[in-house]
This record gives C-alpha cells, sequence and structure tokens, in this order.
C-alpha cells in the first residue's frame, strides 16, 4: 500500500522521488522521499541542515528521519524524509547518499544531528567535507538523566549559562571550570565526555561556522512539534504518508501567508536613518525585526578609540547599564 501511494504520488507530480529497499522476505527496510517543492526548497536553505532520528511516529516501530532546516521566515522546511528499520551506519549510508541524489546543488556546508557514533561514520565517509555540529538541545536534555537530581536541580542553569552565554573558547574554559568545581562534579564521566567534544557543540568554538540559528533549543522544539501534531505512533504507514502531507501542506500555507505579507505590508521603523530601510528591502519581516532589535540595542555601546593607524583601528566596545559592559544574548 505505501508503494502503490508513493507510485501514484509521482504520477501525480513527476518532481516526487522515492526510494523502498525490502529484505529477503520483502518487508521494508529502507523508505526515502521528497517532493518537488521539498527538492527546490532545498536549492535555498540546503547549507544548513538537521538529520533528526528521535521519533518513533508509526504502529511497525520504524524509525522516522527528516532532514529538515528553517527557511528565511523562521519555519521547518522538509528537504526529505525516511522510514528505517534500524540505526546502523550502514541504513545511514544509504539514506544520506539517497538524499545527496535527491538534491539539487550539492552537499550541504553543516549538518546538525544526536549524538550517534553510527550517524557520525556515515557522515563522515557520505559527507566528508561537511562540519558536523551536535545539537546542544539534545545534549541539555540529557543532563537531568546523566546527572544526580539534587545535582541537576542545583547547577543545571550555570551549566546552561555557562554553555549560551560565553562569547570565546577562554570564557567558556574558565567558566566550566567554575561550575564543575562549585558542583563538585569535577570527576563525572560524563560531563568529561560531553567536555571533551566541546568542539562540536558548544557555540563558542563554533561561531566561525553558519548554522542558520538552528542549534538552539526553540528549533529543535519546533521541529519536534510540528510533527506530534500530525502523527502518531499508532500510524499505519499509508496513514502517517497521509497525515505528513496534511502538515506539509499546513507549513507551507503558512509560509504562503507570510510571504503574502511582507510583499505587502512594510515594517514599522525605528530610527531614522538609510540603513533600516535598505534593510527592511532585504530581510523578511521576521529577521528585518530582529536586525531592528540589534541596531537599537547598539545605540546603548560607547565606543572608545584604544589606537589607530594607516591600517587599523582598535575600538573599546562597553555598556554602561550591563555589569560586564555587554548585552546579555548578544556579541559585541
Amino acid at each position: 500500500m505505501l508503494h502503490d501511494y508513493l507510485l501514484l504520488e509521482q504520477e501525480i507530480n513527476s518532481g516526487f522521488c522515492f526510494t523502498i529497499k525490502a529484505d529477503a522476505e520483502n518487508k521494508i527496510t529502507h523508505c526515502f522521499w521528497a517532493d518537488a517543492i521539498s527538492r527546490q526548497s532545498y536549492k535555498f536553505y540546503g547549507d544548513v541542515i538537521i538529520f533528526d532520528t528521535t521519533y518513533q511516529t508509526n504502529r511497525y516501530s520504524l524509525i522516522f528521519a527528516p532532514l529538515m532546516r528553517i527557511n528565511n521566515h523562521g519555519q521547518t522546511v522538509v528537504f526529505g524524509a525516511a522510514f528505517l528499520s534500524d540505526e546502523t551506519t550502514y541504513s545511514f549510508v544509504w539514506l544520506l547518499k539517497e538524499f545527496l541524489n535527491a538534491m539539487p546543488g550539492g552537499a550541504p556546508k553543516m549538518i546538525i544531528t544526536d549524538q550517534d557514533p553510527a550517524m557520525e561514520k556515515a557522515i563522515s565517509e557520505v559527507l566528508p567535507d561537511t562540519f558536523h555540529r551536535y545539537c546542544s538541545w539534545h545534549i541539555l536534555r540529557k543532563f537531568s538523566e546523566k546527572l544526580d537530581a539534587i545535582k541537576c536541580r542545583d547547577h543545571y542553569e550555570a551549566f546552561r549559562k555557562c554553555i549560551y552565554s560565553s562569547e570565546n573558547e577562554e570564557e567558556f574554559e574558565l567558566k566550566w571550570r567554575s561550575v564543575l568545581a562549585e558542583s563538585v562534579l569535577s570527576g563525572h564521566n560524563w560531563l568529561q565526555s560531553i567536555y571533551e567534544i566541546r568542539f562540536r557543540w558548544v557555540p563558542a568554538y563554533m561561531n566561525h561556522v553558519f548554522s542558520a540559528g538552528m542549534s538552539s533549543s526553540q528549533r529543535a522544539e519546533s521541529a519536534h512539534s510540528f510533527f506530534k501534531d500530525y502523527v502518531s505512533d499508532k500510524n499505519s504507514l499509508v496513514e502517517f504518508m497521509v497525515q505528513f502531507n496534511r502538515g506539509m501542506l499546513h507549513k507551507r500555507h503558512e509560509e504562503l501567508i507570510v510571504d503574502h505579507i511582507d510583499v505587502n505590508e512594510k515594517p514599522r521603523f525605528k530610527c531614522p536613518i538609510k540603513m533600516e530601510k535598505q534593510m527592511s528591502d532585504i530581510y523578511t519581516r521576521k529577521y528585518y525585526y530582529k536586525f531592528q532589535d540589534q541596531l537599537w540595542e547598539s545605540y546603548n555601546y560607547n565606543l572608545e578609540v584604544r589606537s589607530e593607524d594607516e591600517n587599523k583601528c582598535t575600538l573599546k566596545v562597553t555598556r554602561e547599564d550591563h555589569e560586564d559592559g555587554r548585552a546579555p544574548g548578544h556579541h559585541v
């Protein structure tokens, strides 16, 4: 029935592609699909993708593995998806190869995943030039599982602040050691293991690599809630596909609505400067207002020239109304 359903989709839309792999008993072990709109979206947003296999969304316990990103309105976009019978390196290699074959424009520059040794091997084999980043949301969720309940309650927020507020590697190192000392967790094996791979998930080590803002918890939670709204682990495969397509149609309708607003409504300006008008013509409203907030915030800073020559000017940037001279959440 699933095969017939996918064939029908392909007949309706020639841009729809799928591949099914079965075992000796003719049971599905692998299935990948992507429609024309998703493949077109990859041309625009395929530089960074999230690959997540944490969904259990059908009655046969096949693993659902979507490959996603956010668009220029901050909405979830699905490039392609798969059912897998297991989470082995072989299965991930198969899926990533099918994905690359279906998508225009080549390999992504960054892929964000959960920690998984089999997935790591597959990515290094199929996407050797792609930066592999671990999802910080998944790692932070494990604190309550890996740490003693009292320790987690008392020190989780300090760990979280250390991870997200550190602006450079040196600051992270100092804060991490401080939190470990304060919590008396210096010898904790799991904390040591995630510290050793900090280059893969701590923002301070990866500010030089564009991630489209998708390492944050809101992005991962948004993607999870999207699928939870439309599919359940009671679905048959065909029921799943019907519900999945309903969800995709709804998401695309939401995108059309904000596209229409962007074309027909101009954002409100705060500052009497040309830059605001220029940026309003370039950004969508969603990201224009993010820019506007940061532009407005910039007026709270003092600039002091420290040294200047023909080639370089060094400035000291401070904010007087904040204890450490920096605005929380912003890089200066």
